[in-house]
């Protein structure tokens, strides 16, 4: 069993108003530690430097820490196919408003150590991790996030070797017969796996790069959310994908077109924000950061204003505009960049002149948008997949035999089978290259291709 031991540092302890300022995340596996990272977390507002010192950080190591943001991605891959482990609700808590806060809903912790340590120990010692230290007699310092997570851990690991019953399977022996026989010959390759009630409806889908562990997975959890799913699951079927991009777009797919009582994560539709543009009353050519939904099928990258801001900072820069007129200030006045700005704002640049420079300006962020291909492994050694993005619109996937030769866009098209670009698909496609280093290798650019 792999696990995710997360441990964090807050502002302050009311979930409203708290932020994340420090996050450490240990993974092990059946033969122990595999990997420990700490990420400082640059907050949005500012923190007076006081309360950082009260919180034992260093206001200057936060001068070059990411903003949240930023992170996410890194986050999520560390934890992905994992049970989580956290040290309380609180913590849980937060760790899923900051990440639902930038557009990436969450579920629940697996595990929760609070209530671990009360079912072992019971009611005779209140539970904090100083005392669940002291009860099992663990010594070691804690002075910083990535301690408070190794402490995690080892009262983790400590509870269950006295007591493992916290993690034994609730509901397995009340299963049917026939469920645990198609559990057993799950197989063990990438795709999409369906849970299905006593009426055969659908109540949950998931993806996996292993279709067996991560079923068997959800009947070996104590969380009380996977006892009551699989306390009503009768039967579970699977599609295989051959690749784990295939199966998150297909999952996606399925959370939306199914709507599943027990899936809280894709079900309602998020509307990134775009970078578009109006003439005001003034004939000066303005660039708007808005949301939008993706009714016109439209492509954007950016999924919360954040990374819009960066992208319009970025052609402001390289296109010398004014970062009032490119929607990055608010005001009346002057802007604050005179050093890019050629005075627009000020009447000191003809209006002519800059409205070609933001047409260059959408332009160039028009040309970003990219077509090709991602080759990746089929379903068997024979067979290869692969994902169709046209200027950055999902249009799909489908397999074919390996010793195709694709030269032409017809050497493809009778296998793509299409589905619909949203948001969920284009944060998938992202995450994609952000992960996956060497994807470059495995892309055939459509321009390349012959008609």
């Amino acid at each position: 069993m792999k696990y995710s031991f997360i441990a964090l540092t807050s502002s302050t302890p009311r979930l409203a108003t708290a932020q994340m300022l420090a996050i450490a995340i240990i993974n092990t596996d059946d033969n122990g530690i595999y990997a420990k990272e700490e990420f400082l977390i640059k907050p949005i507002p500012r923190i007076p430097k006081r309360e950082l010192i009260s919180l034992g950080i260093n206001p200057n190591t936060l001068r070059t820490a990411s903003v949240f943001c930023e992170l996410a991605p890194f986050i999520l891959e560390k934890i992905k196919e994992t049970q989580t482990v956290f040290s309380d609700k609180f913590s849980e808590r937060l760790f899923v408003k900051t990440f639902k806060e930038i557009g990436y809903p969450m579920g629940s912790a697996t595990y929760l150590l609070d209530k671990i340590f009360k079912k072992v120990v019971g009611g005779k010692i209140p539970y904090s991790l100083e005392n669940a230290q002291k009860a099992l007699g663990i010594t070691m310092k804690v002075s910083s996030t990535l301690e408070k997570c190794e402490l995690i851990q080892k009262v983790f690991e400590n509870i269950t070797k006295v007591d493992p019953s916290p993690l034994d399977v609730k509901v397995a022996g009340g299963i049917n017969k026939t469920l645990h026989s198609t559990i057993i010959h799950l197989p063990n390759t990438p795709g999409v796996y369906f849970f299905r009630n006593a009426k055969e409806e659908v109540i949950y889908v998931g993806k996996a790069i292993n279709i067996s562990k991560r079923v068997r997975s959800h009947f070996s959890s104590n969380a009380a959310f996977e006892r009551k799913l699989c306390a009503q699951t009768t039967m579970v079927d699977y599609e295989e994908t051959g690749s784990e991009l295939i199966s998150l777009l297909l999952e996606s797919h399925y959370i939306g077109s199914l709507a599943p009582e027990f899936n809280s994560q894709q079900k309602e539709m998020l509307q990134p924000y775009i970078i578009t543009s109006k003439v005001d009353s003034k004939g000066i050519l303005r660039l708007q950061p808005i949301q939008k939904n993706y009714a016109d099928s439209e492509n954007e990258f950016y999924y919360n204003r954040d990374s819009v801001l960066l992208k319009l900072i970025e052609v402001q820069r390289k296109f010398r505009l004014c970062k009032r007129y490119a929607g990055i200030e608010r005001t009346k006045a002057s802007c604050s960049d005179p050093n890019f700005c050629e005075g627009i704002c000020r009447g000191a640049e003809d209006k002519n002149n800059y409205n070609k420079k933001v047409r260059d300006a959408l332009s160039y962020v028009d040309k970003q948008r990219p077509s090709y291909i991602i080759k990746l492994k089929g379903r068997h050694k024979n067979e290869m997949g692969f994902v169709m993005v046209k200027q950055g619109i999902y249009c799909g996937f489908g397999y074919i035999d390996s010793d195709t030769p694709i030269n032409t866009n017809n050497d493809i098209a009778g296998f793509l089978k299409k589905y619909s670009h949203n948001y969920f698909t284009s944060r998938i496609i992202d995450q994609f290259h952000k992960t996956n280093k060497r994807s470059a290798e495995n892309i055939i650019k459509l321009s390349s291709l012959q008609d």
